[in-house]
């Protein structure tokens, strides 16, 4: 089906896209092929609905990220004009805290606007394409296909994606509490990442291998094994030794002094499985069952940083024609 550029159609119909959010747990390398490992979770979601209209409009927060999607579908496409739809962003997390927003808000318009113009065949990757994401890092586009744990390859490749060196599914019952501090410093996105990853060397042969050997070795055997606290275990010793990376530019393995602090209020509440998700702020602790996460929030200083109880997200987006 081909979407007509200046008349609705008299059949209105519309697309709605559901997917979650991105831990990151860190990367092998501050050069490319970077590698990583992360994985999706159910919140904070990003959900968004394309609808016909007489011409190409969009609502909602983070609009301004829609019109170049828009654009590369009508080329793509070779349609005269942008698409003649809505696109409504219905919910849309916070952007710039470490939970991959940008990426999973390009990923659903694409995809939204692809299945809205050319019927519902699903092409990862010319959905990756049209969002124009994935450069740095794959974790989230690969996590917005597949969901689950996300084992990113860091082996030189011409592929325009890195590709997927493994990928496992988490515990259903186990849960993930983010926490986000109420105060947080300048975020790292943009040119403030370009500037910051400018002035990193890269890891040394022996700390990829160890990174790479955590991974293989314990974090993956124990989501498979469903071993939850060699799990927790491996992931914040992961995260330390990766965030050591950005030492240089953090001052130390987690970005800043608040986020710092963050992270020693959790352990010292003996919280298990603690880390900075990418960037920052967002930092996360993991628990064995909801009961246990809901059981150490309730005493939560929510007043230093607000806090949400998540589920892994097994499966990818989901997408209703």
């Amino acid at each position: 089906m081909t979407c007509p550029p200046t008349e609705a159609p008299k059949n209105p119909h519309h697309v709605r896209v559901v997917t979650g959010a991105r831990l990151h747990f860190g990367l092998f390398d501050t050069i490319a092929p970077f590698g990583g490992v992360g994985m999706m979770i159910n919140q904070p979601p990003t959900e968004v609905i394309v609808r016909q209209a007489n011409q190409f409009g969009c609502r909602g927060e983070g609009a301004d990220r829609v019109a170049p999607i828009a654009g590369r579908v009508q080329h793509h496409l070779r349609l005269p004009d942008l698409p003649a739809c809505e696109v409504e962003i219905v919910r849309r997390p916070n952007a710039h805290t470490g939970l991959g927003t940008g990426t999973q808000l390009a990923m659903a318009v694409a995809e939204a606007l692809l299945r809205f113009c050319d019927g519902p065949t699903r092409d990862p990757s010319l959905i990756q394409r049209m969002a124009d994401r994935g450069k740095r890092s794959a974790v989230g586009v690969h996590g917005y296909l597949h969901g689950g744990l996300i084992f990113e390859a860091a082996d030189e490749t011409t592929q325009l994606l890195n590709p997927i060196q493994q990928r496992v599914s988490i515990p259903d019952q186990w849960r993930v509490a983010v926490f986000c501090p109420t105060t947080v410093d300048l975020p790292v996105s943009g040119s403030v990442e370009q500037r910051q990853f400018a002035q990193l060397s890269g890891a040394d042969r022996e700390t990829r291998h160890q990174l790479e050997k955590i991974v293989d070795d314990q974090i993956v055997p124990a989501a498979q094994g469903s071993d939850f606290l060699k799990f927790a275990a491996s992931v914040h010793q992961y995260n330390y030794h990766s965030g050591m990376l950005f030492a240089d530019v953090q001052n130390g393995p987690y970005n800043g002094p608040t986020v710092t602090r963050l992270v020693q209020m959790l352990q010292q509440r003996d919280a298990v499985g603690v880390g900075q998700s990418s960037w920052g702020p967002s930092v996360f602790a993991w628990f064995e069952s909801q009961p246990d996460a809901e059981h150490f929030v309730t005493t939560w200083p929510t007043e230093f940083a607000s806090v949400l109880i998540a589920q892994p997200l097994n499966q990818g987006a989901s997408c209703v024609d």
